[in-house]
């Protein structure tokens, strides 16, 4: 009789304890859905981060990298913005940029549009990206692609104003996405 009794009362206490134990496990995994969902936002967060700056083309040229980002068209303002970085690999040093200037598929050649571009004398910092975007505007036709790209730099070194090196940049067969 004893041990009827003490089995029933052991059969008792754990399925109560079950039906609690249970609750708490319904809630820990509630806990780790939420953790995971957050984990998978913040994974195709950094995922569009690293593509803000992923390189479409790049050319190196007196020891300074040109990187192309971006290749927008804005049908609205029938204007194309070309997104590059600039960096110095060997020193600091002061850049003039001129001449800039697209030729798209159908052979039409754009000037720059100054007002709406980044100021064409960047101070270049060893080993630091810096961005520029410039811009054209009257584009015809909405091309698809920009044939050539071009644009002449000037670089000096912080340490000898007077040592320049100049650079004749060509970029071809660059997609416009445009928007």
């Amino acid at each position: 009789m004893k041990n009827i009794l003490l089995l029933s009362i052991i059969s008792i206490y754990s399925t109560a304890y079950s039906q609690t134990n249970c609750e708490a496990l319904k809630k820990e995994n509630e806990t780790l859905q939420f953790a995971n969902k957050t984990l998978i936002s913040d994974k195709e967060s950094l995922k569009k981060v690293l593509d803000i700056n992923k390189p479409i083309t790049e050319i190196e040229k007196e020891n300074s990298s040109f990187i192309i980002t971006k290749v927008a068209g804005n049908k609205k303002e029938k204007s194309i913005a070309i997104s590059f970085l600039i960096e110095a690999k060997d020193e600091n040093k002061k850049m003039t940029v001129e001449d800039v200037s697209i030729v798209d598929i159908e052979g039409n050649e754009y000037k720059i549009d100054l007002y709406k571009s980044s100021k064409p004398y960047p101070d270049l910092v060893l080993n630091v990206p810096l961005k520029m975007t410039f811009s054209f505007k009257d584009i015809q036709d909405e091309p698809l692609f920009i044939k050539l790209f071009k644009f002449k730099t000037t670089s000096q070194p912080e340490r000898n104003t007077f040592e320049k090196a100049k650079s004749n940049l060509e970029f071809r067969d660059l997609k416009v996405f445009w928007n």
